[in-house]
């Protein structure tokens, strides 16, 4: 009788001891050997057999969003459920991809929103007038909802996809903004616009893995911002942000950005704020490891080796270049050109310094065709031969991009001011 009872009270513990991990499974027929979920700040690798197939469990806490790699498909994962994926057709994916297993609903909703998004997601919005735009917006968030509610999908995930269709449509919201400013000079954001963007939550820790809420929360700061410094940014994010996650992506992405198309000029204070502020590690490592990069650019050390290629198609290195200064501009045909007026600057720039100790270039990324844009120019025309090692050893993310260094070879400036008055300061510097 002793035993029965031991046996019957074990059934009921396990019974009630909490199912924490989700089962994924599935068949993925595209060529690739590995896949991986994506779930918050984690990446959890499956590996796929000899058939294409793949299985295995995730810890969680609670359901979640989740992202599927490589194919960057929004899944929605649940403790206690299963989920299996089939994929054949990275082409085809509205067809291709299939869910199956106690997730099935859920998922097949989500695949079926991320393709309305995309389709209701048009340039033709930047057409219309803030209240006229602020109206749609609002009809889309409601008839999304009722769409999502007819589904009867469960209590938790209804409740947390409201809030992400509220997100998405907050970040089309700031992409409205800047599209009308990037074609209408005389745009700005009124208070329809401004009321509305305000109504969405800056803290609202739950969708932070959410891609959509990040790209709100990150450009919603830019748009307060637009009018402050960078230290008076990082203030407004410290003042206005009181969830700790919220604000530490704010503020490591903030910081981040600002250096990676900065370098580290004015960078003590944004320094001292991330690793004051900054709770998470991951995070400061990600600003860390972009900090030792820009460090070994500093002025004084030797310049990294640039393979070119001149107009008569001749190779050489920068080293061969040695002997006077050498103010570089860094250019990319299509998206990163020396337009007319910067051409203009450039032309008189070089005139007024054509008898110092300095040479003029421009390094073109791209065929060697595009010298073409720049034969007119004063000053010496080179193609990069490899582009993605020159971009990544002096961390050229925008163009154009200037530098000077010095006579022997060693960097002045990596990320020189474009010709004008600052740039006469900085050659005044080494006695230019």
């Amino acid at each position: 009788m002793r035993s029965f009872v031991g046996i019957l009270i074990i059934i009921l513990f396990v019974a009630c001891v909490r199912n924490t991990s989700v089962q994924v499974s599935g068949r993925v027929e595209t060529g690739d050997s590995v896949v991986y979920f994506q779930v918050n700040d984690s990446m959890y690798k499956f590996r796929l057999d000899d058939k294409h197939y793949f299985s295995g469990k995730i810890e969680l806490e609670k359901g979640t969003y989740a992202r599927f790699h490589p194919y960057w498909v929004q899944v929605f994962l649940t403790p206690g459920e299963d989920l299996e994926i089939s994929l054949n057709n990275v082409r085809n994916m509205p067809n291709s991809l299939q869910f199956k297993g106690t997730l099935s609903a859920i998922n097949n909703y989500l695949k079926e929103q991320q393709y309305r998004f995309v389709a209701i997601y048009d340039a033709s919005l930047l057409q219309l007038e803030e209240k006229d735009f602020v109206d749609r917006m609002r009809g889309n968030i409601n008839t999304s909802i009722v769409l999502l509610e007819a589904k009867n999908l469960g209590e938790e995930f209804t409740r947390l996809e409201r809030e992400r269709i509220r997100y998405r449509v907050a970040e089309q919201a700031m992409h409205y903004m800047r599209g009308r400013l990037a074609t209408d000079v005389e745009y700005k954001p009124g208070e329809i616009f401004d009321q509305f963007v305000s109504e969405f939550d800056v803290n609202n820790e739950e969708m932070l893995s959410f891609d959509s809420y990040q790209r709100f929360v990150l450009n919603y700061m830019y748009y307060k911002g637009q009018n402050l410094s960078m230290r008076r940014l990082v203030d407004y994010i410290l003042s206005h942000v009181s969830s700790v996650k919220v604000r530490d992506y704010l503020l490591s992405e903030v910081v981040y950005g600002y250096f990676q198309e900065n370098g580290l000029r004015d960078s003590d204070y944004l320094l001292a704020v991330c690793w004051n502020e900054v709770s998470d590690t991951s995070k400061l490592v990600k600003v860390k490891r972009l900090v030792d990069q820009w460090r070994r650019l500093s002025p004084g050390v030797t310049a990294p080796s640039v393979s070119l290629q001149n107009d008569k198609g001749e190779a050489l290195y920068l080293k061969d270049l040695k002997g006077e200064f050498l103010y570089i501009c860094a250019w990319a045909p299509g998206y990163g050109e020396m337009k007319p007026d910067i051409q203009e600057k450039w032309k008189e720039f070089a005139g007024e310094y054509k008898d110092k100790n300095i040479r003029f270039v421009t390094f073109c990324m791209g065929p060697s065709q595009s010298l073409a844009q720049v034969e007119d120019l004063p000053g010496e025309h080179f193609v990069v031969n490899n582009i993605h090692a020159f971009s990544s050893r002096y961390m050229v993310s925008l163009m154009p991009r200037y530098m000077l260094i010095d006579p022997e070879g060693r960097i002045v400036d990596v990320n020189a001011p474009k010709p004008s008055g600052s740039a006469k300061l900085l050659l005044r510097s080494v006695g230019l």
